[in-house]
């Protein structure tokens, strides 16, 4: 809960900011093309980051990592409330970028490894549904401060991710992962295969050793370097790299053209505004029972079903004419797909040793990221075309996704593990 206090803190200061930064750009001079720039260099950065500060976060502890993001992300918001300009702009909504990825990450990554498995869907529910929690409210408290106070908005932006590193020094290990409850089977096996042969060889050297003129037997071995365990490219991991991309696909389009629907449909600033709200409120607070539900039935399962929610709602939304109507589906879709994500992770930590948490949390981020700004980027001009294009072909390009990871993980035995008192699994991979 820690973790999901922190990010809450974080995606609050952050939000607030959204609504008014493009007004706030132009009244300093930027154009609009420049206000794109500013506004893309958050995923740029993010994208080009996060899979090495997973890979970081391995190496040097969880802990230290959360902190820099969080120290990263408070210098960008400081950097727009003192620089003007478009390059300083850019470079500050960068800092903010690489600061919320690394935070994303870490936080994910320490889930992986600290929390006790029976308990980690759960804790994944809180620490996604914080976020969406954030963006319910952020951009509420923005636009209540008003344009006029932005330098006000950037400085409580600092201030929040300054303060979210104190539940951090509290909970996180300053360390590297521990893992609490045992590896994939997978890798125990792996793991106690090596062992055994390492045993033997370190046997027979011994009897070697006292069998030679003046030999010893029982020499004390050399203490061995621990190895990292590599992320392997297994059924289980990229099925979940798939799923983060086609949920980053879908928040793309929203993102783009979400607004620009509703606007087609003659609404108000007001429900528009509702929308986002509607959406983000039930997925908030189905988050954490969603993670229950993950922690309990098969994953597998759960993933496709908020897979094939929120394919259906896409192709569903640009036939829609009524306001109303578009307003409550999208209550509804957050209601269907919001065990995706905490499922969807809870397969990946079962497949990836500790020692890869943070890489394997740092790919699938990256994919997600990856792809919202691709569709962000290209449904804008599929939307100028036709309304109906960007949902449609998202919505066939995630059923085409759901299809393949129902195919290469039909086998994949992950529905329970040992933490529920069944037999090891050991899940199928792909070479």
């Amino acid at each position: 809960m820690s973790l999901s206090a922190a990010t809450l803190l974080l995606w609050i200061g952050g939000s607030a900011i959204l609504p008014l930064l493009p007004t706030y750009l132009r009244r300093h001079g930027s154009d609009p093309a420049l206000v794109g720039v500013v506004m893309a260099a958050y995923f740029a950065a993010s994208v080009a980051t996060q899979y090495p500060v997973g890979r970081l976060s391995d190496r040097v502890g969880r802990r230290p990592v959360v902190l820099a993001g969080l120290v990263v992300f408070a210098v960008g918001s400081v950097g727009f409330a003192v620089a003007t300009g478009a390059g300083p702009a850019i470079v500050c909504r960068a800092l903010q970028g690489i600061g919320a990825g690394a935070v994303t990450v870490a936080a994910a990554a320490t889930i992986g490894t600290e929390v006790a498995p029976a308990e980690r869907g759960a804790a994944f529910g809180a620490l996604y549904g914080s976020q969406m929690l954030a963006l319910a409210i952020g951009p509420l408290v923005g636009s209540i401060v008003g344009e006029q106070s932005m330098g006000l908005l950037f400085v409580v932006a600092a201030i929040a991710a300054i303060v979210a590193a104190i539940p951090v020094l509290a909970v996180v290990p300053a360390g590297r992962a521990t893992l609490q409850g045992p590896d994939p089977a997978c890798y125990q096996q792996e793991d106690a295969a090596a062992r055994g042969d390492r045993r033997e060889r370190l046997d027979e050297l011994e009897a070697l050793a006292a069998c030679l003129p003046g030999g010893v037997a029982n020499v004390a071995p050399a203490r061995e370097r621990p190895q990292r365990s590599r992320l392997r490219l297994s059924a289980a991991f990229v099925g979940v790299l798939v799923v983060f991309g086609a949920t980053g696909l879908v928040g793309g389009v929203y993102e783009s053209c979400w607004t620009l629907l509703m606007v087609l449909r003659h609404a108000s600033s007001f429900q528009i505004g509702l929308s986002w709200t509607l959406f983000a409120l039930p997925f908030a607070a189905l988050s954490v029972p969603a993670g229950h539900l993950a922690d309990r039935y098969d994953r597998r399962r759960l993933v496709l079903v908020a897979l094939l929610c929120s394919a259906g709602f896409c192709a569903l939304y640009p036939f829609l004419h009524s306001v109303v109507l578009l307003v409550v589906f999208c209550t509804f879709e957050a209601v269907g797909s919001v065990v995706g994500t905490p499922a969807a992770v809870l397969v990946l930590t079962r497949s990836v040793p500790a020692s890869a948490q943070g890489e394997a949390q740092g790919s699938v981020e990256t994919a997600r990221m990856a792809a919202t700004a691709l569709a962000a980027a290209a449904s804008g001009a599929l939307f100028g075309v036709d309304p109906l294009l960007p949902f449609m072909i998202t919505a066939v390009v995630v059923l085409l996704a759901s299809i393949g990871i129902a195919v290469a993980w039909r086998s994949l035995p992950i529905a329970e593990g040992p933490e529920f008192g069944s037999e090891p699994v050991v899940a199928g991979s792909v070479t």
